[in-house]
This record gives structure tokens, C-alpha cells and sequence, in this order.
């Protein structure tokens, strides 16, 4: 697929709003766009929309935000047992919506535009 035709990435072009929103550093974003160059938007919809009608997992999305959140101040906020919380910031992570990083949990561009840009109440 040629740069100009990927429609995932082509999203945050020009959206600066989102990437200065962003907590990734320049090697978690290089590992990010890595690992979604494969994604083709249009097939992910009934996944995504299966995962996040989870109100906890919007939840989770909420705080995290901007931030870079340790396990730990999640599973306070939140209260809940470990594997519980391990299960929802998993699916997250596999939507590309979360990044477990050396600093915490960050959101993604992909989390953020959903965060920002999608009414999902």
C-alpha cells in the first residue's frame, strides 16, 4: 500500500489537535504506526463498536486521556480486581486504542479520535 493510500493513518494527517494531545514519545509512536500500517478502518467498525459499547472501557479511555496512567492508579480509580482490569485495558490495546509503556498507560492517536470525536454515550 502506497503512503498517500493509507486511509487508517491518513485520519491524524492534519489533525493536529489529537497528536499534540498525545503522550507518545517519538518511539511509541514509531511502534504504533508500525503496528497498525496493516489496519483497514472499514473491517474494524463492528469490532471497535463491540468493544467500546462497554461503558467501563469508555471509562477507562476517559481517564486515561492525555495522561500516562500506572496500573495502579487505574485499578484505584476503578476498583477492580486485577484480572478484571487486565481484561477491559486489553481489548483496549487491541484496538490500538492503549499503549502499556515503560511510563503507563497512554492512549493512542486512534484512542484519542475515537475519545474525542465519537458520541457514544
Amino acid at each position: 500500500m502506497k503512503e498517500d493510500e493509507d486511509i487508517y493513518h491518513s485520519t491524524f494527517v492534519g489533525s493536529h489537535d489529537i497528536l499534540d494531545k498525545c503522550c507518545l514519545n517519538k518511539e511509541e509512536m514509531n511502534e504504533y504506526l508500525k503496528k497498525t500500517e496493516h489496519i483497514d478502518p472499514r473491517a474494524e467498525h463492528d469490532h471497535l463498536y463491540s468493544v467500546m459499547t462497554n461503558e467501563m472501557r469508555r471509562e477507562l479511555l476517559k481517564f486515561i486521556d492525555i495522561h500516562a496512567r500506572s496500573f495502579e492508579d487505574i485499578k484505584d480509580k476503578f476498583q477492580l480486581e486485577e484480572d478484571q482490569l487486565n481484561y477491559h485495558l486489553s481489548m483496549l490495546e487491541q484496538l490500538f486504542f492503549l499503549m502499556n509503556t515503560e511510563s503507563g498507560w497512554k492512549a493512542t492517536p486512534h484512542g484519542l479520535g475515537f475519545l474525542y470525536h465519537t458520541i457514544l454515550k
